[in-house]
């Protein structure tokens, strides 16, 4: 039994029938409530999500460099066996002690060499399909478009979605302020300022010296600012900052993260009741946690090496986090770790299909689930026309360019781009990181989580409206926006509402 035999089986797993839970819900344009009978009289379509099978994370993450799943070493090897097949619902119906030990050492060595291995995935994939939702969306309107246009003249950019940038008639602004410094002989930080504003009008400002703000969030009625101090040459060290502002805009502290480091920066701050969780990364190489009291006191500091892996994301889990990691080298967008309570990596998730690659975009856990959003985008053909590593947008580039369209219109490149992406949403299993089910919106990217004030679960999802090509702007190729719709689901993981809404999300890459 070769490898590519077990290609070979989930590529055959695509002629299995579905069951009539694989459903469609139509998208409206307005606000609509749904129950759970309209729900289930809506179209049916067969669908069949294949998430590389992340869904079986650890058949794959050996074939994909991920790493293993931690298992006590002092189990007997048949007690590791029965315990890797439970978690990850592997049959041993028929199976002798001598098989399963040696169907699970096959798995583990990646060798997939004994003959009944593949037997067992493909029954095991069949027998846990995952149910899927598609959400079928209009294709942008000539009104869509000229109201984007409008709003983009009235407001000179579109607006940018952060669940921190705007909340009601309350923003928020940064800025840094440059000074010529004479013996350097160029401009370097004089200040960052942040300032609040309520329905337009400024309320307070404050000014930081120290570093320049790269990110805030908000907690409670107060902001946690963060960033890094400048640096002008290889030997001066980058230390990480954040700073807590109160209501009235008074800076209650400033914290210098000084934890051996010669570089810093702060990826996520994670406020919780009383205590504040940071994740930073540290000389490009290692994961760091640390707990802070609402002083601004470290409380604890752990750091785990992961090599070259950026820090995109982090959502709280239980007793301790998912985090999402990143690698434009390596191309890898959906790489999931949880780490528990004191900074130690447990265990990692990957999602990837033979024919889709997959990027996370906003992860959380809701009612005992994990939810990831995101989008996924087809696998290219020639790996190597991947338009220097933004495998994303490669499709499109590589299809204008092979057939020299570089005065390709807006429409035309609006319709490739919403051929290319599929807004996706995975429901997963908090244990095991197994997808229980998924959404897919074709032409759009997946957006934002959060909780509404009814504690109500609400996925953005990015409708790509209108886009235009611009290959000699550096800071990107293809630039627009996209209509954000709102859908709302219950406790039960149930979508109860749909909107579309009046904001826009810019696109650029």
């Amino acid at each position: 039994m070769k490898k590519r035999k077990i290609k070979e089986v989930l590529k055959q797993l695509d002629t299995v029938p579905l069951p009539d839970k694989y459903k469609i819900l139509s998208a409206c344009m307005q606000s609509a409530d749904f129950d759970e009978g309209a729900i289930s009289d809506i179209n049916r379509r067969r669908l069949r999500f294949k998430p590389l099978i992340a869904v079986y994370a650890v058949l794959f993450l050996l074939l994909l460099g991920f790493s293993t799943y931690a298992i006590a070493a002092d189990l007997q090897e048949y007690n590791k066996a029965v315990e890797f097949f439970n978690e990850y619902d592997l049959p041993t119906e028929g199976l002798t002690k001598g098989e399963i030990k040696k169907i699970y050492r096959d798995i583990k060595t990646g060798t997939f060499s004994y003959s009944k291995t593949a037997d067992v995935i493909e029954k095991s994939i069949i027998e846990s399909e995952v149910g899927g939702y598609e959400i079928p969306q209009d294709d942008p309107t000539p009104e869509d478009i000229e109201n984007l246009w409008n709003y983009k003249i009235h407001s000179g950019h579109y607006w940018i979605i952060d669940r921190n940038k705007h909340v009601g008639n309350v923003s928020y602004k940064y800025y840094s302020i440059e000074k010529y410094h004479k013996d350097l002989g160029f401009d370097v930080h004089d200040k960052s300022i942040f300032e609040k504003y309520e329905d337009g009008k400024l309320v307070w400002s404050a000014e930081f010296t120290s570093f320049w703000i790269e990110n805030y969030i908000e907690f409670e009625d107060q902001v946690i600012v963060y960033g890094q101090s400048p640096a002008y040459s290889s030997s001066q060290k980058r230390y990480a900052w954040m700073a807590l502002i109160d209501s009235s805009g008074s800076v209650l502290w400033q914290k210098k993260l000084d934890n051996g480091f010669d570089s810093e920066y702060i990826a996520v701050i994670l406020p919780e009741d009383e205590k504040i969780v940071v994740f930073s990364r540290g000389d490009l190489m290692y994961l760091c946690l640390s707990e802070y009291d609402l002083y601004g006191n470290l409380r604890s500091f752990n750091k785990t090496e992961i090599g070259n892996y950026g820090i995109w994301n982090a959502a709280k889990l239980g007793d301790g986090y998912i985090v999402q990691l990143g690698s434009y080298i390596t191309s890898e967008y959906a790489r999931i770790v949880k780490v528990s309570s004191d900074g130690t990596i447990m265990d990692s998730f990957g999602y990837e299909l033979d024919d889709s690659y997959y990027y996370i975009r906003d992860m959380i856990e809701y009612n005992g689930l994990v939810y990831l959003s995101g989008y996924s985008v087809p696998v290219l053909e020639d790996e190597g026309k991947n338009a220097g590593g933004h495998y994303d947008i490669a499709a499109v580039l590589n299809y204008i360019f092979d057939n020299n369209m570089f005065d390709i219109s807006n429409e035309e490149l609006t319709k490739l781009m919403r051929e290319n992406f599929t807004a996706v949403l995975l429901v997963c299993d908090p244990v095991s990181g197994v997808p229980k089910e998924f959404y897919s919106v074709k032409g759009s990217l997946g957006g934002r989580l959060e909780l509404n004030e009814s504690k109500k679960l609400v996925w953005d999802v990015e409708s790509i409206t209108d886009t235009y090509f611009s290959p000699a702007t550096s800071a990107f190729t293809i630039r627009g926006a996209s209509y954000v719709y709102k859908y709302t689901f219950d406790e039960k993981g149930r979508i109860i509402s749909q909107e579309k809404t009046d904001e826009a999300a810019e696109f650029y890459r």
